[in-house]
């Protein structure tokens, strides 16, 4: 592994990505009013987190694409395909390891359909951008 092969324009662009789609996922715009009525919540009920949500949010998404870049950096798969590929593979990983959680939880399936949905994009997305410019 060599951290020097892993291109950090990329991966800024991938976690900016990240951010921007996690914001259009979860407004009006998208799935945010099916995200409130899966979660019992109103308008007024979502304040946001403020400023510290917002940074652990942006640290997190940028630690996973990171990682998407490190893992595309350890064979031929820093490729717009290979990207692709492999992010969709992380997305899928992901979905199945929330699955878990949803499950001893007793969520609602719509709302996992929108949690892994976000996640299985998001990654998709980073991958193919990292891929892109690796």
């Amino acid at each position: 592994m060599d951290f020097t092969e892993v291109n950090y324009w990329a991966v800024l662009l991938a976690t900016v990505s990240t951010m921007l789609l996690g914001f259009l996922w979860y407004s009006p715009v998208l799935l945010g009013n099916a995200w409130m009525k899966q979660r019992g919540l109103k308008k007024e009920d979502i304040s946001g987190g403020g400023s510290a949500t917002y940074i652990l949010t942006a640290l997190t998404a940028l630690g996973g694409s990171f990682l998407l870049a490190l893992l595309l950096t350890l064979g031929d798969g820093a490729t717009m395909g290979g990207g692709l590929l492999v992010g969709l593979l992380v997305g899928i990983s992901i979905a199945l390891k929330i699955g878990m959680n949803y499950l001893f939880e007793g969520q609602k399936l719509g709302l996992y359909f929108i949690t892994i949905g976000y996640h299985i994009v998001s990654y998709a997305a980073a991958g193919l951008i990292i891929g892109c410019m690796q």
